[in-house]
């Protein structure tokens, strides 16, 4: 147990000073109290729990389309609209529109932002030029995987940052942290409940589009990592042309006040096209298919961008020094123990996520992270750790799970669109 520095030792404390200094009570005074010390009101120790949840400004429409709402993290979140697979299948078939306001979301500017993101990621974003987009994954010291999301450059000194919904708060803290230390020309906004966004995705998304904007959405005009702001009826948006789920899509973010009327704006020129809203639910399984990685879920605390199969992201040749560059550095060149892969299964059995990998039919050595049942693929598929050496497709591997063992097949390639022909159209 460390030394004590709250209130409760500073009597004592005062007593001893005093007996060894044979001043008074008076003359010694009481100690000064340091962080993380704080006072804590008596009222906060009672009474009955209380857990605050976050609502997204459009949630009221989803309890009106009869979503079912669920907790996610701090957030309650529509999970799905009675049918995630039909809703799935709309976003392939015509066009879906899910609420993804639970986005962390960043401003970052100043003269030395793009110097700031350097250090804060192991790829670059200096060079990004204006109106384009890049993936980024935060490191810690130790080379593990924290978060992840996308960073839009709006001009020269500014950029739009994203994380994961339940990671918001504690990257903007390590953004904070950091540019406390460095002393960068850098200004930090946490703007996440500020704005509202919705992501419509699917191959008449275009369509949709074009009717509430003025903004060419054509393929060349708007293409694949492009960022650009405009009105989307009549709201003022920021619009970034990526695509989690493997179609073709627009994030649009706007004022949160604004929400709503986006919302019902895009429902309703999308209803005729075939358009569905869809939860979180549907968006795990079209995200899987894509293999998109979803911290957290399919990384823990031990993760590197290389076990992960995101070697590319790390940039060790960077001129500038990064957090995590000492200890990727070195395990650059290791032989990996484990990596994550794809899986598919053939006899219909979803295995729980947790359930065991055991390559030779033995020992445990890995585990599923991610299963789902893809209507559109017609098959069983997953996300697993597995030993290096299996890593590689066509490879068979054992998966123990409630008390039988079914044999899966590794693949290293999304399972939908593997050439991204489809997300970039």
């Amino acid at each position: 147990m460390g030394p004590c520095q709250g209130r409760m030792c500073q009597l004592p404390a005062v007593r001893l000073m005093a007996e060894e200094t044979g001043q008074s009570l008076e003359e010694v005074g009481t100690t000064t109290a340091r962080p993380p010390w704080h006072a804590v009101p008596m009222g906060a120790l009672a009474g009955r729990p209380f857990e605050p949840a976050k609502r997204s400004s459009i949630h009221g429409r989803h309890r009106e389309l009869g979503a079912t709402v669920m907790w996610a993290g701090d957030w309650r979140r529509a999970y799905d609209y009675g049918n995630p697979q039909s809703e799935a299948l709309a976003v392939h078939k015509a066009a879906g529109l899910i609420d993804v306001s639970t986005l962390g979301k960043l401003i970052v500017r100043g003269p030395d932002a793009g110097e700031f993101l350097d250090r804060l990621y192991p790829n670059r974003f200096s060079n990004l030029k204006p109106g384009r987009i890049r993936y980024g994954v935060i490191a810690s010291d130790a080379g593990r995987i924290m978060d992840d999301g996308t960073i839009c450059r709006l001009d020269d000194d500014a950029f739009y940052v994203t994380t994961t919904s339940s990671g918001a708060g504690a990257v903007y803290e390590w953004f904070s942290w950091w540019l406390a230390d460095w002393q960068l020309d850098v200004k930090l906004t946490d703007v996440t409940q500020a704005l509202s966004a919705v992501n419509l995705a699917g191959p008449r998304a275009r369509e949709i589009m074009g009717e509430l904007t003025d903004l060419d959405c054509s393929a060349e005009g708007f293409t694949y990592l492009d960022g650009k702001q405009a009105e989307v009826a009549g709201v003022r948006c920021l619009i970034l042309r990526i695509g989690f789920v493997g179609e073709v899509g627009y994030e649009i973010h706007c004022p949160s006040a604004h929400g709503e009327v986006l919302w019902d704006a895009l429902m309703d020129a999308g209803r005729e096209r075939g358009m569905k809203p869809f939860g979180l639910e549907p968006q795990r399984l079209l995200r899987l298919q894509k293999m998109h990685i979803l911290i957290g879920q399919d990384t823990d605390s031990e993760s590197t961008p290389f076990g992960a199969a995101m070697p590319w992201i790390v940039k060790l040749d960077k001129e500038q020094d990064f957090i995590g560059k000492w200890a990727l550095e070195r395990v650059a060149d290791d032989q990996l123990e484990t990596a994550l892969v794809g899986i598919k299964l053939e006899n219909g059995h979803v295995p729980t996520e947790g359930a065991v990998v055991l390559p030779d039919g033995e020992g445990p050595v890995g585990q599923v992270t991610s299963a789902r049942f893809s209507p559109q693929l017609g098959g069983v598929i997953g996300m697993a750790w597995v030993p290096a050496a299996f890593a590689k497709n066509g490879s068979k591997v054992t998966i123990s799970d409630e008390g039988k063992r079914v044999e899966a097949e590794v693949v290293t390639a999304p399972f939908y669109d593997p050439e991204g022909e489809v997300l970039r159209s």
